[in-house]
């Protein structure tokens, strides 16, 4: 009976310690954007990391999980890694949680914060502009050669609601603006350097687009054209470094999915970043992104946390052709 009876205690004893070992992680739906270089482990209690794996400033992570309540380190996917599964370190970053999906408390403030700013960044596919506007300055002069023939160029970056506008701006240049007089606008005090970046990436310089957008949304976003524009710029300057214009650069002349410009989205600033963006279409051509922006920019801003804070949209278009140069 003794023996018996110190079996069953035994054999209660290793229940219990491979029950509290195995004990599962609390699971999480969002993302872990990394804000310093750290490891990226399979086992944060042996230290183990195939393949050296480290994470990349803020770059977003899928977030799977946590270890506790009180998390120590995050579960998240890593892609190019293997396995792909690794843990990392509290201190290493910070989340965002969907809580409808994950149902738990993280007892964090790290949600998105429907008090953060909201934007619209508007930038276009200059070819289809061209195509509807041929009469425009820009157009005119437009050839395969300058940069705007393959690269996005920036409409501008709109403070939401959009009803956010014209702030502090008399009556005679709200009336010389919404009436096209753009040429008589004011000149922003920009500094040379930002308008000589501003010529490239907004080629609407040449119509004066540039004072528009200032007098209409820039008075709303910032004490200063010079703030403005240089994130305006800084912004529209991450996605044409992104596999995103890559994929707009390889297909001029042909028809591509809306789906799959979500995907390059999705590949370049992170999971979900693709439903962020309402591409525009007009007569079949694909001419411009909307894309819906939230929290604090400053001129080191990364796109991805931006993206991944901000509301879903739809867009207006299942498919679209990437207008090469010259009137179709």
């Amino acid at each position: 009976m003794k023996y018996w009876t110190k079996l069953i205690a035994v054999s209660l004893w290793l229940s219990l310690v491979v029950t509290v070992n195995s004990w599962p992680q609390i699971s999480l739906t969002g993302y872990f954007i990394a804000t310093e270089n750290c490891p990226a482990l399979q086992s944060f209690k042996k230290g183990t990391n195939p393949g050296n794996i480290g994470l990349t400033p803020d770059m977003a992570y899928e977030l799977i999980g946590k270890n506790k309540v009180e998390a120590s380190h995050y579960r998240i996917r890593v892609k190019n890694a293997d396995p792909k599964e690794r843990w990392v370190s509290a201190s290493c970053g910070f989340i965002i949680t969907d809580c409808k999906k994950s149902g738990i408390n993280t007892g964090s403030s790290s949600n998105p914060d429907s008090s953060l700013p909201e934007y619209l960044l508007a930038i276009s596919w200059q070819p289809a502009f061209c195509q509807n506007h041929p009469l425009k300055a820009e157009c005119e002069t437009q050839d395969t050669n300058r940069y705007d023939a393959s690269h996005f160029t920036l409409h501008g970056l709109w403070p939401q609601p959009e009803s956010n506008i014209y702030c502090n701006v008399s009556n005679v240049n709200k009336n010389l603006d919404s009436r096209n007089i753009w040429a008589q606008l004011p000149q922003p005090d920009i500094s040379p350097a930002t308008f000589e970046d501003l010529i490239e990436v907004m080629p609407g310089v040449a119509s004066y687009l540039h004072l528009h957008e200032w007098i209409k949304h820039g008075t709303c976003y910032s004490p200063t054209p010079e703030e403005y524009f240089v994130e305006s710029i800084m912004l529209t300057e991450q996605i044409n470094s992104s596999v995103v214009r890559d994929f707009f650069a390889e297909n001029i002349g042909k028809t591509i999915r809306v789906s799959d410009i979500k995907a390059k989205f999705n590949e370049a600033f992170g999971p979900g970043a693709g439903d962020k963006v309402n591409v525009k279409c007009s007569k079949g051509m694909i001419t411009e992104l909307w894309i819906n922006l939230q929290g604090d920019i400053t001129s080191r801003s990364n796109l991805s946390t931006l993206l991944l804070q901000a509301d879903s949209v739809s867009s207006n278009c299942q498919a679209g052709l990437i207008d090469p140069v010259g009137y179709q």
